[in-house]
C-alpha cells in the first residue's frame, strides 16, 4: 500500500513539473544589427534588429542591459564598440521580444 501510494505520488509530482515546465520562456541568443545604444544614467540600452530571414524575430526593439550582475558596463562597451564598428551583435534575451525586456548576455560578432 505504501509502495503504490509513494509511486502515485512521484508520477503526480513529476506530471506537474513536466507540465509547468512548458510554459517558461526560454532564453536564445539572437545575431542583431543595431540602430541605438545608450545609457540613461542607471540603465545601459540597446536598440537591435534581429537579422534572422525570413522572418526576424523582432525589429526595433530596445532591450535594457542587465545591470544585476554586474556586467552592464562591459556588455554596454560591447555594444557601442559593435556600434562604432559596424558589425553585429549576439544578444541572449528571452522572449517575448518587447520593449525594455533584460538582454542577459552581449557578444560582437561579423
Amino acid at each position: 500500500m505504501k509502495k503504490r501510494m509513494l509511486a502515485v505520488v512521484m508520477l503526480t509530482v513529476m506530471g506537474l513539473v513536466v507540465g509547468l515546465s512548458g510554459g517558461v520562456a526560454q532564453a536564445a541568443w539572437a545575431t542583431c544589427t543595431i540602430s541605438n545604444v545608450g545609457s540613461t544614467g542607471s540603465n545601459y540600452w540597446v536598440t537591435a534588429s534581429d537579422t534572422t530571414v525570413p522572418t526576424p524575430l523582432f525589429t526595433n526593439v530596445t532591450f535594457i542591459l542587465d545591470e544585476s550582475n554586474g556586467r552592464g558596463k562591459e556588455m554596454f562597451a560591447t555594444a557601442l564598440t559593435a556600434f562604432a564598428n559596424s558589425t553585429n551583435i549576439q544578444l541572449w534575451v528571452d522572449s517575448p521580444y518587447d520593449n525594455y525586456t533584460v538582454a542577459w548576455g552581449v557578444l560582437a560578432s561579423k
